[in-house]
């Protein structure tokens, strides 16, 4: 089984080139997905970054890749993964005056992201730049992004994916999701994959 995360800001396009490489690999391939655990959760947007809320998707992310990795798919594909929730938990950190308190969670909770994200084959970091984000969002029916995060996100994506030296491609989603859809397939057959 091959397993691919999609990560990406909200709004980035993620959710919809995550759904039409599904397509696309459906037609070859027993595929299963693990749709996006932020929109059904019991957090709303301003308490996504702390210890509860972050356990609470790290873990579900774990829980949920489990399960539909037992169908035996080809390919399971993910429209969020831990890189996310352990981007969220590391800016929630870094938010923190004192985190002397808080060394027993964060071990835990590296502990976890080390353990899971070897497990992944390849994660395709959507990005998007934050004038088109800005665009975009009102189209879809997305609640306004705080754009001022968007460099600061991009930074920590860019180190978090340095320092653990995750296999990750950054798919720049200016065109059409179509396109945006065929560049992943490309990679994926750069990589033998399919």
């Amino acid at each position: 089984m091959h397993k691919i995360a999609f990560s990406g800001i909200p709004g980035s396009g993620k959710t919809s080139i995550w759904a039409e490489v599904k397509k696309l690999l459906s037609l070859k391939f027993r595929v299963e997905e693990v749709p996006d655990l932020k929109l059904n959760s019991p957090f709303d947007f301003d308490q996504k970054a702390g210890f509860v809320s972050q356990f609470y998707f790290i873990s579900n992310q774990i829980n949920e890749e489990n399960i539909r990795s037992l169908a035996h798919p080809d390919f399971l594909l993910c429209d969020g993964s831990l890189l996310d929730q352990w981007l969220e938990w590391q800016r929630f950190l870094t938010e923190k005056k004192s985190i002397a308190q808080l060394a027993e969670k964060s071990a835990l909770m590296e502990n976890l992201f080390r353990f899971w994200m070897p497990t992944y084959t390849m994660t395709f970091r959507i990005r998007l730049d934050a004038k088109i984000l800005e665009k975009r969002a009102p189209k879809t029916g997305l609640r306004k992004y705080p754009l001022e995060r968007c460099p600061q996100l991009d930074e920590l994506y860019d180190r978090i994916i340095e320092q653990n030296r995750i296999q990750a491609s950054d798919i720049w989603n200016h065109q059409s999701v179509d396109e945006s859809a065929q560049e992943v397939m490309k990679q994926l057959a750069n990589l033998k994959l399919i």
